[in-house]
């Protein structure tokens, strides 16, 4: 082989290995050059439509897929459902990713692959004034609105079951597609106080100051993640683009953008 030809050999073959390399960098669901999210744009400030009839969400879990997709080259699409049939659209392979304020649970992980982002914590709100409660049981017998396919409608039906053990009436669960109805049901009085997170509450604040608050804040903390399917390479590499825009200060900045607290990011898979 003439040195011309080893040459152009030599640069064939760092073509490829640098290919290879920027591959490797990237989640094989990137393959085709798109990143496609499942959300259900209902949940502020982590995705909602700003104005109703908007093509496009935003939030701070929109700002996320955004900077995911542009830390692999890929051109995003938001495929926006009810919560119910995220899960069930990732395994069929309709989108790459749910990216919904969904909590990364021990069942949810059995089925699917999950990195964590930000920790919170789940609460009862009601209309101002409401006083605060104490227990669980002083929900015996009044009205809560819990949106369906979340893991509050399990959380629900442990505590009626408790309930019920103790011979007290059990809370009257109405359930709603999206945690937007949730509130529309407290704030017009059909429902005495609505499940959500710390995060959303902050947000209803900012909107509506002094419309609604807290009354009831259960003691585990947890964990909103990003869902894709079972991929030992996929997830290990969705952890380091995570774990790189916590350590460049993207998530942060982020987090500021819609009045969440930074000290609540964690990335953990």
């Amino acid at each position: 082989m003439t040195i011309k030809g080893i040459m152009t050999s030599c640069a064939a073959l760092a073509m490829l290995a640098a290919a290879t390399t920027a591959a490797a960098d990237k989640p094989s669901f990137t393959a085709s050059g798109k990143f496609a999210v499942c959300t259900d744009a209902s949940f502020p400030p982590m995705e909602y439509f700003k104005v109703s009839g908007d093509k496009e969400p935003v939030g701070f879990d929109v700002d996320l897929m955004r900077e995911l997709a542009k830390s692999w080259d890929a051109a995003l699409e938001i495929l926006s459902m009810d919560f119910s049939g995220l899960l069930p659209s990732l395994e069929a392979k309709r989108c790459d990713a749910v990216v919904s304020g969904m909590f990364v649970t021990n069942e949810r992980k059995q089925k699917f692959d999950a990195v964590s982002y930000l920790d919170t914590v789940t609460i009862l709100v009601a209309k101002a004034g409401t006083a605060h409660a104490a227990a669980i049981e002083e929900f015996s017998g009044k009205t809560v609105a819990v949106q369906t396919g979340t893991s509050f409608v399990q959380m629900f039906e442990k505590i009626n079951a408790d309930l019920k053990a103790k011979g007290i009436a059990p809370v009257n669960v109405q359930l709603y597609p999206k945690a937007s109805d949730g509130i529309q049901q407290v704030l017009i009085e059909r429902a005495f106080a609505t499940t959500t997170q710390d995060t959303e509450l902050a947000y209803r604040e900012l909107q509506n100051p002094g419309a609604l608050v807290s009354i009831f804040e259960f003691a585990d903390t947890q964990s909103f993640g990003v869902f894709v399917r079972k991929s030992e390479n996929d997830a290990a590499m969705l952890h380091a683009t995570l774990t790189s825009l916590k350590d460049k200060g993207t998530l942060a900045d982020i987090a500021g953008r819609w009045q969440l607290k930074a000290q609540n990011l964690s990335v953990r898979q």
